[in-house]
Order: C-alpha cells, then sequence, then structure tokens
C-alpha cells in the first residue's frame, strides 16, 4: 500500500503546477473563513466557533473596598443580588448566530435573540427571569446586530474564489515530452507560455483586495470581542464574565495568512512574466 502510495504521488507531483499550489492554499483560506462566517448557526460544534461568549460568574466578589471612582459606591452590591440567582447561562454569540446553554454540552442555535428568548419564556415560565437577570441574551443580540458586520469577510471570499477560477486557467506542464514543442538547436522541451497579462491582473487585484477586506474583518472583529467582553464585565460589576472566542480567532488569522501567501505568489509570477517579456 505504501508503495503504492508513493507511486501515485510520484506520478502527479510530475503535473503539479505553481498555480496549482496557489489555489491549494486559496481553497483552505476559503473553507477556514467560511467557517468563521458560519459559526453558531448550528449546535453540531460550529457553537464553538464564536466571536464573544459571556456567561454569569456563580459566585460574584463583593469588593469590601469600592475605588475612590465610584460615585456609587453600592452599585456593586446591587449587581450582585441581582445576578443572585446562580443562573448557568452561558451565551455565544457569532457573526450570523447566537448560541445558548443552560445545561452542559447541550445548545441551542439561532439567528435571531428574540427567538432564544422566547425559548427561555416558553421552558422557564414565570421564572425565566430568574435564568437570565442581567438580559445576557439580550446583550448578545445587540453586540450581533451593531457590532459585527460579515459583509467584508464574505466580500473577501468571493474575491478568493473569483481568483480560484482565473488560477484554473492558468497554463500546466505538457503531459509528455513528446506533447512539448523544442527551441530550436535545444532537445529540451520548452514549459507551456504564461498565462495572459490581463487574467493575471485580475487575479492579483482580486487577492489583494481580498487579503485586505479580511484584514480588515478579522482586525475589526479581535477588537470588537475584546472591547465587548472588557466592558460588559466592567459594567456589570464582576457578575458577568466574557470571553473571545479562539476558535475564531486563530481560523481567522489562519486564513488571512494563506490569503496573503496567495497574493504574494501570484505577485511572483506576475514579475516573473514581465522579467521574461523584458517590461
Amino acid at each position: 500500500m505504501a508503495y503504492n502510495t508513493s507511486t501515485l504521488l510520484m506520478r502527479f507531483l510530475p503535473f503539479l503546477g505553481y498555480h496549482h499550489i496557489i489555489m491549494i492554499f486559496l481553497i483552505f483560506g476559503t473553507i477556514l473563513l467560511s467557517i468563521v462566517v458560519a459559526g453558531c448557526t448550528t449546535s453540531n460544534n460550529l457553537q464553538n466557533v464564536y466571536i464573544l461568549s459571556l456567561f454569569y460568574v456563580p459566585t460574584p466578589n463583593i469588593p469590601t473596598m469600592s475605588s475612590p471612582v465610584q460615585l456609587n459606591s453600592n452599585i456593586t452590591s446591587t449587581f450582585a443580588t441581582i445576578a443572585a440567582t446562580h443562573s448557568a447561562l452561558q451565551v455565544r454569540v457569532s457573526y450570523l448566530g447566537i448560541c445558548i446553554s443552560q445545561v452542559h454540552s447541550q445548545w441551542m442555535c439561532s439567528n435571531n435573540a428574540l427567538t432564544l428568548s422566547n425559548l427561555i419564556k416558553l421552558y422557564g415560565g414565570v421564572e425565566s427571569g430568574e435564568q437570565d437577570p442581567l438580559n445576557l441574551i439580550w446583550i448578545a443580540g445587540r453586540f450581533k446586530d451593531e457590532m459585527l458586520y460579515s459583509g467584508l469577510l464574505l466580500t473577501s471570499i468571493a474575491l478568493a474564489f473569483v481568483a480560484i477560477l482565473l488560477l484554473s486557467t492558468f497554463p500546466s506542464w505538457y503531459e509528455s515530452d513528446d506533447d512539448a514543442p523544442e527551441v530550436e538547436g535545444d532537445s529540451r522541451p520548452v514549459p507551456k507560455p504564461f498565462p495572459s497579462r490581463p487574467v493575471m491582473k485580475i487575479a492579483l487585484g482580486s487577492l489583494v483586495i481580498s487579503a485586505l477586506f479580511c484584514f480588515i474583518s478579522v482586525l475589526l472583529q479581535h477588537v470588537a470581542s475584546a472591547a465587548g467582553s472588557a466592558m460588559v464585565e466592567a459594567l456589570s460589576y464582576g457578575t458577568i464574565h466574557g470571553k473571545v472566542g479562539p476558535a475564531a480567532m486563530v481560523l481567522g488569522w489562519a486564513g488571512e495568512l494563506l490569503y496573503l501567501i496567495s497574493a504574494a505568489g501570484v505577485l511572483v509570477v506576475t514579475l516573473a512574466y514581465r522579467a521574461s517579456m523584458g517590461t
């Protein structure tokens, strides 16, 4: 089996062109960014791809001495009293969805905070307010609607897909030496010519814009989640804990890195073409 696999690889690798490697990077980058966009849209493991997570602190600490900057020193104990129901509610939010959990490893996801709130009312009855005393679901909904924007990331993915289609038109190697033409006075076959200049320019422009949009989107995502987590913890006076989603951050920056490598690869092809043409 190992011999057959190595034999197949040796037969396949000679036909693997430079542009095929760039296409592979783009495909993997697109898959990673698509997972980020699809985070929290379903409870089938996508609830782990979130941008911000909010949950109640089981036993909030009431400081004995408040900060001298706080004019109302009783506000901390007020919030602690409101959140003293020991709610196990956890809310995770991403670009297109919100997931909630009241029992470990059991999640409900929706693209609308109102739907999840109605589910809490349906199953919680008159005690539904005690299950979410500080309205975490409402806060997550506001964060999703006002702080997160998936348009740039979706545009980046679309431009990368256009670049993949353009790269697929690049010429490849000849299937055999007999098919390749020979230079006069030289018995060695020459490779296929470069792709057309307009195709290379469009592919390079698409990848540059795609990488730029992806960078802006992931950077804003990182800043928004970190700022949102810090502000929620401060305004809840230690009764709510915020957490930045590590999976979404890793996938987002990894996708951006793959897009940058792909853009650099197409730039190398473009520069090589210009050097070969003497322009």
